[in-house]
């Protein structure tokens, strides 16, 4: 009986001592395991923030330089793979920024001249949209939009245009929205006007366009088929670490804005 007993605990005991050492070793393998997968976390995020350096610098260099075919060849960059474009294509529809009230924009109707290559004149600016209706969209019902068509030619002048959301009254004696046109894609667009090509004409120079009573984005469209001067350039860089990390980064630089203080008194 003796016997028996004394078996009996010393195999409660290897038991007992079999289940503590499947824990430790559980916690051992856990904490390991952790500690391994935060090393490697780490090593990914320090990976990733390399990689986006590395296309932000490519950025800064292309406005610099132009576009940059392999961004190893930039100094510090020699273990990156990747290249940096500059997008100039033309396209029948632009978005512009966000604008707070009173803020403007101001629209490019015509291009700049070249005083040497690679190199852009904006004191020079030639007439291009000419004679075609020109839609304008607001993102917002609660701002009234004032257009402001600047012209060349032998005798410069301005056109001046007032427009009120559908059915609500911002600027006393404006016209309402015409809802004519179509707007870009991209963004929700409350109500749209369009600018008939009588009302456009010659001699283009840019359309100024200023957010009255609250913010928001003003679109532009083309008629179908008819693309749109363009309104600056979208610079496109990526890189790529050799561990395979990639980052790519895009900017859009736009042609020079005219300060809303050359149009806007305050006092």
């Amino acid at each position: 009986m003796i016997g028996n007993k004394y078996n009996k605990q010393k195999g409660q005991v290897l038991l007992i001592t079999v289940m503590l050492l499947a824990t430790i070793l559980t916690v051992v393998l856990s904490l390991s395991f952790k500690s391994t997968g935060e090393t490697q976390i780490t090593k990914l995020e320090e990976e990733s923030q390399k990689a986006l350096a590395a296309a932000e610098a490519g950025i800064e260099a292309a406005l610099k330089q132009g576009a940059i075919a392999n961004i190893s060849s930039l100094p510090g960059l020699e273990s990156f793979t990747g290249s940096v474009n500059i997008e100039t294509t033309k396209n029948n529809a632009f978005i512009s920024p966000l604008l707070q009230k009173d803020e403007q924009y101001t629209f490019y109707l015509s291009q700049p001249g070249s005083n040497a290559p690679e190199q852009t004149d904006f004191t020079n600016l030639i007439s291009q949209y000419n004679n075609n209706a020109l839609t304008v969209c607001s993102t917002s019902n609660s701002i009234a939009l004032e257009l402001t068509l600047i012209k060349a030619g032998s005798s410069p002048s301005t056109k001046r245009f007032s427009i009120n959301p559908p059915t609500t009254t911002i600027i006393q004696n404006a016209e309402d929205a015409n809802q004519l046109g179509a707007c870009p894609s991209g963004e929700n667009f409350s109500y749209k006007h369009q600018l008939s090509a009588e009302d456009i004409g010659s001699n283009n120079l840019i359309l100024i366009v200023r957010i009255i009573n609250g913010t928001g984005k003003v679109g532009f469209t083309a008629p179908s088929g008819i693309n749109l001067p363009l309104q600056g350039k979208s610079i496109i860089s990526e890189a790529k670490s050799k561990t395979g990390v990639n980052k790519k980064v895009s900017l859009f630089q736009s042609y020079p804005q005219i300060p809303s203080d050359f149009f806007v008194t305050s006092f």
